[in-house]
């Protein structure tokens, strides 16, 4: 059984790339083969135009994903490697657990159901839409065992939460849980157990539904501009409007709405 597997839904609008973790009898920890499956995968979505919307996930009811398998560190790692191969990895590696230093400019939901620790944290901070089913569970839990974060933690839990809210996680490795996550905006919503990935998926097509063009621009303002000076990020808004306003899914959303057509993501 492979220990990632990738499904394309067809829906109204677009595609949904669904992204499986299945490694359940470890907590869907990532060893190498995962790693390598995961950033072809995360590549995937990325390149593909055809693909509109990502759902990653965990397989099994126990875990979303518990990090690095530490049985397979050194291979992901590369702990013996020489200053020259560091310095590549630190200027052009993907992240050791496949993926992680791709930046995704198109929605990608992620949907935990229970432990979601570690590496497994860093990745679900990926999602722009993130979800948890009432049980899971969120922990820098590798402080424990002196693994730094380096799959995106220190940089996603900071923006998503604030100083206040990243560095308590970050320091004590302390474990919350999904209600808290909620609170603090780890998590967009939280629904029953069980429910999780049939909520992202709702989600998806319904993302899916809607005129992708403006939906794509708008994201890049939002992940380009954040740390521009104000009146930069604002031109480069701008710079969409005509683009998009001329795009044929604009055009089209538009006809639906003077039509009386309305449309609302629940």
């Amino acid at each position: 059984m492979s220990p990632l597997i990738t499904q394309t839904h067809s829906v109204p609008g677009g595609k949904i790339f669904q992204i499986t973790m299945n490694r359940p009898d470890v907590h869907n920890c990532v060893n190498g083969q995962m790693a390598k499956l995961f950033l072809a995968a995360w590549t995937e979505f990325r390149d593909n135009p055809d693909l509109t919307v990502c759902v990653l996930h965990g397989a099994g009811d126990k875990s979303f994903c518990s990090g690095a398998d530490l049985a397979a560190l050194g291979e992901l790692a590369n702990i013996k490697a020489s200053a020259d191969e560091i310095a590549h990895t630190v200027q052009h590696g993907t992240g050791p657990l496949g993926g992680s230093r791709i930046l995704q400019k198109k929605p990608v939901i992620t949907v935990s159901q229970g432990y979601t620790y570690a590496g497994g944290l860093e990745l679900y901070c990926h999602g722009h839409i993130r979800i948890a089913e009432k049980q899971a569970l969120f922990s820098v839990a590798c402080r424990r065992w002196g693994v730094p974060l380096v799959d995106g933690g220190t940089v996603y839990l900071p923006r998503l939460l604030g100083f206040a809210g990243a560095l308590p996680l970050i320091i004590t490795g302390q474990r919350i849980r999904a209600d808290r996550a909620y609170q603090i905006g780890l998590a967009w919503e939280v629904v029953e157990k069980g429910k999780g990935l049939d909520r992202a998926l709702t989600i998806a097509r319904q993302v899916c539904a809607q005129p992708r063009d403006a939906l794509f621009a708008d994201m890049r303002s939002v992940l380009d501009g954040f740390h521009l000076p104000i009146e930069e990020a604002l031109r480069m808004e701008a710079e969409n409007l005509h683009p998009v306003m001329r795009s044929q899914s604009t055009q089209e959303g538009v006809d639906k709405f003077l039509k009386g057509e309305r449309f609302w993501v629940k």
